[in-house]
């Protein structure tokens, strides 16, 4: 049987018909074939009307797929017509293993956009060998905010011109007028992503899956406070750490450097950039404690941006209070199942409007530390690092028109750059499976770019 270039499974949810629209607004998928894949083929047909409708570009008779997630053969019906499978139905720790063992057992790759880094070691684990005997490539976290910050890491190691030791990473989202809102699979995603993170025994998992011991350099991430002053010339305001995958995905992009490509491994830590231009938001923020909603939380950190200490440790506070809260099993089910019932007046979980998208964009900010001596991996550097290295990822609204530039650069990658990525399939995180190919300019075709801001001697 012939395989469509590109599945796209879960199309007819938000994030799902963003990824099918930009695919074929893309000149770079001209000449590739796809489908799109789902439970409900009347919402699939809608969907390819709508998206007809958008692009001016008639894909109303492109093929649709009928596979259920509680139907192993209608998915692996599906994975046997696909090449690459581009998975947007989440929360992947409820839907998303489903669709890999599907892909994994029937020759097809598989990229997602999941955040959730529990379950995207466990599927390393367990499909890891199976895809590597079976030549396909499984690469979890390809949407926003993995992408620019794994890839990011990478561009900065390769533009480093001496040895990188460490980086701090720095998210700074802008909205406009319209303000931002967050669709409920967001929200589940991000929920469950968290409670496993926190529950469960990741660390039993990352030993299988990274059992080499490695060598990461003396000099140690700075240590900040809860909440720390941005003292850049670049940029100013407050950091908080930031909880999402990105500091996992990249601590395996290291663990590939380090035992398979004999690159320097590097420290790195992620955080959210608070400024001063939302004072209008800042009450809204306070109130944040006294509800029950995680995601009011994380929308604050995007859209609230704060300009004082006292409300950075208020988030502190919070982020305490929210790992208590989510492990009990009453308030944690409140969180995964009822966020409509515990949000708080200015929160709209169910998606953002075409406006807000369009005014939205982001920052992502690296901030590289090492040395200008270049020395063998297997070496130490001795002292402070001597040199610093600034460079950014920008790009359009992250959580869905970044997120469909990224895995749509990452599915391109996987059609169009074999060549140039491991030689044998496998679970593979974006850096490890695609830092060597095209990806960069992929990602810029969807607005999506990396460039170094400066440079300096310490």
């Amino acid at each position: 049987m012939s395989r469509y270039d590109v599945v796209i499974y879960g199309a007819s949810g938000f994030t799902g018909a963003c990824v099918v629209e930009h695919l074929v607004k893309s000149e770079l998928f001209e000449g590739f074939s796809f489908a799109v894949a789902g439970s409900d083929e009347e919402k699939l047909h809608e969907l390819l009307k709508n998206v007809s409708q958008k692009t001016e570009k008639d894909v109303s008779n492109a093929s649709v797929i009928v596979a259920r997630l509680d139907d192993a053969t209608s998915l692996n019906a599906m994975a046997r017509q696909a090449k690459v499978i581009v998975n947007t139905e989440g929360p992947y720790r409820l839907y998303g293993e489903a669709v890999v063992k599907a892909a994994v057992e029937n020759g097809a790759s598989h990229v997602d956009i999941s955040g959730e880094p529990a379950w995207i070691e466990e599927m390393q684990m367990k499909y890891g060998e199976k895809a590597k005997e079976e030549g396909v490539y499984v690469v979890s976290a390809c949407g926003w905010d993995s992408i620019p910050a794994d890839l990011g890491v990478n561009f900065l190691k390769k533009n480093f011109n001496g040895d990188l030791n460490h980086v701090e990473s720095i998210i700074e989202f802008h909205t406009g007028p319209s303000g931002y809102a967050v669709n409920f699979g967001t929200y589940q995603t991000l929920v469950r992503g968290l409670v496993r993170t926190i529950k469960e025994d990741v660390a039993g998992v990352r030993k299988e899956i990274m059992p080499e011991p490695i060598q990461k350099g003396v000099e140690q991430l700075p240590k900040r406070s809860i909440v720390s002053r941005i003292d850049e010339k670049e940029l100013g305001g407050f950091a908080v750490v930031f909880p999402g995958a990105d500091r996992s995905v990249v601590d395996r992009s290291q663990y590939y450097d380090a035992t398979v490509r004999n690159v320097r491994p590097i420290h790195m830590q992620t955080y959210i950039r608070l400024s001063t231009r939302f004072y209008a938001y800042l009450t809204s923020l306070s109130m944040i404690v006294i509800t029950s909603e995680l995601f009011a939380y994380l929308v604050a950190m995007w859209a609230v941006l704060m300009s004082t200490k006292f409300y950075g440790y208020l988030i502190g506070a919070w982020i305490m209070t929210l790992s208590f809260v989510i492990q009990n099993p009453i308030t944690g089910f409140v969180f995964k199942q009822c966020p409509y019932q515990c949000r708080y007046n200015w929160t709209d979980i169910r998606r953002p409007t075409a406006q807000q998208m369009a005014e939205a964009s982001f920052v992502y900010w690296f901030f590289g530390y090492g040395y200008k001596e270049t020395l063998p991996v297997y070496q130490q550097h001795e002292g402070k690092p001597n040199r610093k290295v600034v460079a950014t990822c920008k790009g359009p609204e992250s959580d869905h028109i970044a997120t469909s530039g990224c895995v749509l650069s990452a599915a391109l990658s996987l059609l169009k750059n074999r060549d140039h990525m491991p030689q044998t399939g496998g679970v593979y995180t974006s850096a490890a499976a695609f830092g060597e190919t095209q990806i960069y300019d992929y990602l810029a075709s969807f607005g999506i770019t990396y460039q170094l801001e400066s440079e300096y001697d310490l």
